[in-house]
């Protein structure tokens, strides 16, 4: 008996998700063109929505490798904004810390949430309402309507950043909103009726015009179109998120959300729910693998830009532009103190090839690039190669620059240390 207690002893707690160490304490946020830089590091935000309060799945994100989250209190208790703040980082993620649903508007309220959470090691960003801009003609809130409350979450807590997600991607907005905000983003969910091609138009957007400012994107997790039921509408799959996220990256975005864990809508009058973990566990567990490839690209995916020195050509496959005017080809080269970093996406849903020809330094390039998370490399001749895309691929090229083995440190190794001559 007691051996069958054990055996379902263990099964349960098979079933619980690890529990994920909270990250260190944030000291400083600073904002510089290429993002954030939490604590001196450069930070790549990879967060997700509807998990925190009310959803009460904090321990599967975190365990799932996100590090940052959007919270929320209860409008009447400025200490439960501190709450959930607190769970987050428990739970190994920092918490973007939303005053949406008009909470913003209690300047008062605001004051007391704000004292209240300043302090905590989990606070990243503090966010003002969602989607402000939608519809437009007039906009819901106009950009004024937030200046007296950016204004004193500046004055009384000037580590953290403010951030403003809008919506529809129209350029306008953001520069409408722009000093409203320290952190733009935007939200696009094409999947299942729409080319991906949406986030790249998106992205350029925001970018422009937060002008300067970072831009951050939410990128479809879940099937958003209110028809679940239908054969027709669908969660995106892991191949089309990936494309999508480093498709955002490509075209200058610094953070990346997930929308989101849990979403519900309506069929011919029948209510449904959709739970990542539950309703798709096995696309669920493929997520662990994106976001450690995420927060391990940080240094890489805020690396500065290379203007206008990277040229490709599609030599197999659609070459035409297509989709708001985009070719299949989304890259951007960036430069790290030992080499290039090539970010290319494929945003078409079929095959191509393409030849690459990245500018060659003094020292030269090294006659290999290391393709990240594939185990693969490619030949490199002259900074001149080629490479296959599968549909909606994403390729990670590591260019390192090339060494003169003259110029290397001579070390003098101690005998113990020595490998024996034979």
């Amino acid at each position: 008996m007691k051996i069958v207690l054990m055996l379902i002893g263990v099964m349960v707690l098979s079933r619980l998700p690890a529990w994920a160490k909270p990250p260190p304490p944030v000291e400083s946020v600073e904002i510089r063109k290429e993002g954030l830089w939490v604590n001196g590091e450069p930070f790549f935000a990879v967060g997700i929505g509807w998990v925190a309060h009310w959803h009460f799945r904090l321990p599967e994100a975190g365990e799932k490798g996100f590090n940052c989250v959007v919270t929320s209190g209860l409008r009447a208790d400025p200490q439960t904004f501190r709450a959930d703040i607190d769970d987050a980082y428990a739970n190994g993620m920092y918490a973007l810390a939303s005053l949406s649903n008009g909470v913003w508007q209690d300047l008062e309220r605001v004051e007391q949430i704000v004292i209240a959470c300043r302090d905590a090691p989990g606070l990243l960003v503090w966010e003002l309402e969602d989607e402000p801009n939608h519809p437009n003609n007039p906009y819901r809130i106009p950009p004024e309507k937030f200046k007296p409350v950016y204004d004193l979450i500046k004055r009384l807590d000037p580590v953290h950043p403010v951030w403003l997600n809008l919506a529809c991607g129209r350029l306008k907005d953001h520069q409408d909103y722009r000093d409203v905000a320290d952190i733009h983003s935007d939200d696009v969910y094409p999947v299942p009726h729409s080319p991906l091609a949406h986030v790249a138009q998106y992205s350029d957007r925001v970018v422009e015009g937060a002008a300067g400012k970072p831009g951050w994107m939410w990128v479809q997790m879940a099937p958003l179109h209110g028809d679940y039921l239908n054969e027709d509408d669908r969660a995106p799959t892991m191949t089309e998120v990936r494309c999508m996220t480093y498709m955002a990256v490509a075209h200058g975005i610094s953070g990346v959300a997930y929308f989101s864990f849990h979403y519900n809508g309506e069929h011919n009058g029948e209510a449904w729910e959709w739970w990542v973990d539950e309703t798709a566990p096995a696309y669920w567990a493929q997520w662990a693998d994106l976001t450690t490839e995420l927060r391990c690209l940080a240094p890489y995916l805020l690396a500065p830009e290379v203007p206008g020195e990277l040229e490709a050509e599609i030599i197999e496959g659609s070459k035409e532009p297509a989709n708001f005017g985009y070719t299949a080809l989304h890259l951007s080269l960036r430069q790290t103190d030992s080499g290039y970093f090539l970010i290319a996406v494929n945003g078409f849903n079929s095959p191509i090839k393409a030849l690459f020809t990245v500018p060659v330094p003094v020292s030269g390039i090294a006659p290999h690039a290391a393709v990240r998370f594939e185990n693969r490399l490619v030949e490199v001749a002259e900074g001149v190669f080629e490479d296959s895309f599968a549909p909606y691929a994403v390729h990670l090229y590591e260019l390192p620059f090339a060494v003169d083995g003259t110029q290397r440190e001579t070390i003098s190794w101690p005998r113990w240390q020595r490998r024996a001559r034979r």
